[in-house]
């Protein structure tokens, strides 16, 4: 029996009390649209064409079949694309009929358009159920393949998925599915008659809790593009805290929930306004971290605290903000 329940009409004081965290909600033809195709081409360019320290920024993800292309940068987007249709006529020119997936992470910091966008339509769920501990994260998903290439899993964070191009299938099943000590299952046709599925259509929004586990199938051979919206919600860690606290967000550290301490542990330090007065620095600290905080004790922490929660309210839920 699916757990599924489709609506025509979005409103967010209906969705916190009767679906946030409960069950699979799919809402047809939401309004207004939280994204289009023209910004989230060039925001999925500007991600993956983006650099750090001369190091190309690891926001895109490309798989052929079930084998990922990490040395083919020329299978990734360009501006010289202009446009998904392009783009996919250019991919149909060098892969055939072999199907491939597209997976472009934290792209929403790179389009100041998009990002906006996105933030006002989410603002009515943050009135209801508030602003995430840690921001949420955009991901644009996009090609042929059969299923997501990790295959069945879980998530720790709520989902949306708003339908973009073509129709796409979410399959779900409300309990792991196999006993097997592994986070997730490529190979699960075995499962598929214990799961339930919905088909999402472009201007669809489509919501589930964290608490299932899922897959994305497409429904034919064109390729289809949705972007997923994640919300934390389980496995918080105290360390997503101290890395606002400690380091400035940057959109080219989104991908990696570990990036800014690993900066800091190569020696960078936090910026001068953080303070932490009476700090004890324990002697187990690396010394990079420790080096780090003793440079802001002449400084307010209780500012760098103000400062930190201005950023998230001015963010919107959608960190960091576009440059």
């Amino acid at each position: 029996m699916s757990d599924l329940v489709t609506l025509t009409g979005l409103d967010w004081a209906e969705f916190a009390e009767h679906y946030w965290d409960k069950r699979p909600v799919l809402i047809r033809g939401v309004q207004p649209v939280p994204f289009v195709a023209e910004e989230v081409f060039a925001a999925a360019v500007r991600a993956q064409e983006s650099s750090y320290d001369g190091h190309r920024a690891p926001n895109a993800q490309f798989t052929v079949e079930r084998t990922q292309q990490g040395d083919r940068l020329e299978l990734l987007p360009t501006a010289a694309d202009d446009t998904f249709d392009r783009y996919e006529q250019r991919l149909a020119e060098r892969l055939g009929d072999r199907g491939y997936a597209l997976i472009v992470s934290g792209f929403h910091a790179f389009d100041r358009g998009l990002w906006s966008r996105e933030r006002e339509f989410f603002a009515g769920l943050w009135e209801q159920v508030g602003l995430p501990l840690t921001g949420a994260i955009t991901t644009m998903f996009h090609g042929n393949y059969d299923h997501s290439p990790v295959g069945v899993h879980k998530d720790r964070f709520a989902t949306f998925m708003f339908g973009l191009r073509e129709r796409k299938r979410m399959r779900f099943w409300a309990e792991r599915p196999w006993s097997e000590p592994v986070s997730s299952v490529v190979d699960y046709a075995r499962f598929v008659p214990e799961s339930f599925a919905v088909e999402v259509e472009p201007g669809d929004l489509l919501y589930w809790p964290a608490g299932y586990y899922h897959v994305g199938e497409n429904c034919g051979r064109s390729p289809a593009t949705s972007v997923n919206i994640g919300v934390p919600r389980d496995e918080h860690k105290v360390e997503y805290e101290l890395e606002d606290l400690l380091a400035d967000l940057d959109p080219h550290l989104l991908v990696s929930s570990t990036a800014r301490l690993d900066l800091l542990a190569q020696g960078i330090t936090a910026p001068a306004r953080v303070t932490a007065p009476d700090l004890n620095l324990a002697a187990e600290l690396p010394d990079a971290l420790r080096q780090a905080l003793r440079a802001c004790q002449e400084q307010s922490f209780d500012a760098r605290v103000d400062e930190v929660s201005r950023q998230r309210w001015c963010a919107g839920g959608f960190e960091p903000m576009p440059c």
